[in-house]
């Protein structure tokens, strides 16, 4: 077996305008002279990729920079709307779309309820008409859009992009990459919905280190998460790391969607913070739940749950309590074996205020191992509920890169 390959001149020049570009994108504005000491390349290296991205109206001159010395030099900067990703984030009670162009700002986005995931193909007729709908309103042109990135709450085969399994949608091995890209004439990438967050939630603008770990947790209708370490998405193995919400918290609990016991999920996450204040009033116990529901047990969210808990009501306060109490065992597991740098906890149920937080906070505190963990932060997502679509643009524009399929 060949262990070493030797590049040609090709596959150099190209590695080197990519990494022109990539400077371009993280720096700018920058001049030619900065690029060739970032890159370590030759001035008249740079010279050469920046003209040919001049002809292909990827870079414009932004005037004159200040001089060190001698002759002021031109500034440069990346044409931001030459290029654009889309991103998809398929929630179980959300669909939300973005575009994002070449620098990752949102540009454009719209979401709709996700309703009914059933029959398959339908559902994915309505994911296709909705991206088109956002690319219509983006006014750019078929060779404009660089590609769709697809984010999606389950198992998911890297290779393919097919769903294996997920608990959320009852959905088993569908092709969805392959049924997008029968529909769409853009490259797509499927990606775990819980990753692409993470990959969103640990970019921090304009910070040059880059070798950090973060373990970002998704806490909502279901339990997931994701670790990046650095830029890069840790996958496993088999492409199924980060599903922290199907490990066993409470062996003699309940069944979960997944087919195990007990699990994270199962027992903490906002579909059983539902289920339990649904059992809770149809055992008849007095509570604010019932009040608030209006004695209707399919009005009862997680939300529902928590205002009666912030109106003080006992019972909403100790269904509370216990899933920030199996949060915080599930995240010391966690913590124990990966020690990360950052924990970022993010969901719908970060949106009931920092006293739930601190409620997992304290519970991690108690049970992570000593001395583990005591360089790591934890905090809440501050990036807004586009974050996983903007996520699955990142995810996008990563593999695209890697590929070396970028149009420059």
């Amino acid at each position: 077996m060949q262990r070493y390959r030797k590049m040609d001149k090709l596959q150099i020049a190209r590695i080197n305008k990519y990494n022109v570009f990539r400077c371009l994108i993280r720096q700018s504005p920058i001049n030619r002279a900065a690029i060739a000491k970032l890159t370590d390349l030759s001035i008249p290296t740079v010279m050469s990729i920046v003209d040919d991205l001049f002809e292909k109206g990827m870079v414009r001159s932004i005037g004159k920079g200040e001089s060190s010395g001698g002759k002021p030099p031109e500034m440069l900067e990346i044409v931001p709307d030459r290029f654009f990703y889309i991103g998809v984030d398929i929630g179980r009670t959300t669909i939300r779309v973005v575009a994002n162009n070449i620098i990752s700002e949102q540009i454009a986005c719209l979401q709709e309820p996700t309703g009914e995931p059933f029959p398959e193909k339908l559902f994915v007729e309505r994911l296709c008409k909705l991206v088109l709908q956002l690319v219509k309103h983006l006014h750019a042109k078929k060779e404009c859009i660089l590609g769709v990135g697809i984010a999606m709450p389950g198992l998911i085969e890297n290779e393919t992009g097919n769903v294996i399994f997920s608990p959320d949608f009852g959905w088993n091995h569908i092709p969805l990459r392959t049924w997008l890209q029968a529909r769409l004439p853009y490259p797509i990438i499927v990606e775990n919905a819980n990753r692409a967050l993470a990959l969103n939630e640990s970019y921090i603008p304009g910070e040059e280190d880059h070798t950090h770990t973060t373990f970002s947790v998704n806490l909502g209708y279901g339990i997931g998460a994701g670790l990046v370490l650095g830029e890069d998405l840790y996958t496993g193995a088999s492409g199924t790391s980060g599903e922290i919400g199907h490990i066993t918290v409470e062996p003699d609990g309940p069944a979960c969607k997944c087919g195990n016991i007990g699990c994270l999920e199962a027992v903490a996450s906002g579909a059983a913070i539902a289920r339990e204040g649904q059992r809770i009033m149809g055992e008849g116990v007095p509570s604010k739940i019932t009040e608030l529901c209006g004695a209707d047990p399919d009005r009862i969210d997680a939300k529902l749950v928590f205002r009666a808990a912030n109106l003080g009501d006992e019972i909403a306060l100790n269904i509370i309590d216990r899933a920030a109490e199996y949060i915080g065992i599930g995240l010391s597991m966690a913590v124990n074996v990966l020690d990360p740098d950052r924990v970022v906890l993010c969901g719908g149920l970060m949106k009931n205020g920092p006293l739930f937080f601190d409620k997992i906070k304290a519970s991690l505190q108690k049970h992570q191992m000593r001395q583990v963990g005591r360089r790591m932060m934890i905090s809440m997502e501050t990036k807004g509920e586009y974050s996983t679509a903007n996520g699955a643009c990142r995810v996008l524009a990563n593999t695209l890169w890697w590929q070396r399929k970028l149009p420059i």
